[in-house]
């Protein structure tokens, strides 16, 4: 949520740029496929020292190392605290489509799936295995699980 929502004055409602915010936050989840701030695992006081930290323009998550440094750059640009600093949606559109779909991903909290790493003789044995990947019909988001009446 964009942190000038939250501002003591309220004078600031949400805007395209609530969503580049929001955008931003997202791609750095993406990348690092981790919750930010690692709100789960912190108490109560944590959580409202971090929350303090982001209102007050002190505190943002880390880039993992390894990411594409044009992917970092979008995603800083997207969660500027101040929302004129933020770029439009057509401007990140732009960017994204700048990029170079071949440009490797170098990290080792991150990975190229289609290129995991196997060198000729590893591909060989594991050509014809078949891998345990998890199903999908568990996320179903139109099954009747996921429905939410509203009252």
């Amino acid at each position: 949520m964009d942190p000038k929502f939250f501002e003591e004055n309220h004078s600031y409602g949400l805007t395209e740029k609530s969503d580049i915010y929001s955008l931003g936050i997202l791609f750095w989840e993406l990348t690092s496929r981790l919750s930010p701030f690692d709100f789960e695992n912190k108490n109560h006081l944590e959580i409202i020292r971090i929350k303090q930290d982001i209102l007050n323009n002190k505190l943002r998550e880390t880039p993992i190392p390894g990411t594409n440094d044009k992917f970092v750059s979008l995603y800083k640009k997207c969660w500027q605290h101040e929302p004129v600093e933020r770029p439009y949606i057509d401007q990140v559109i732009q960017e994204l489509d700048s990029f170079n779909p071949i440009d490797p991903i170098d990290s080792e909290n991150n990975c190229n799936c289609v290129s995991i790493g196997l060198n000729s003789n590893e591909s060989e044995s594991t050509e014809n295995e078949i891998f345990d990947l998890p199903s999908c019909e568990d996320y179903d988001i139109n099954s009747d699980r996921y429905n939410i009446s509203v009252r």
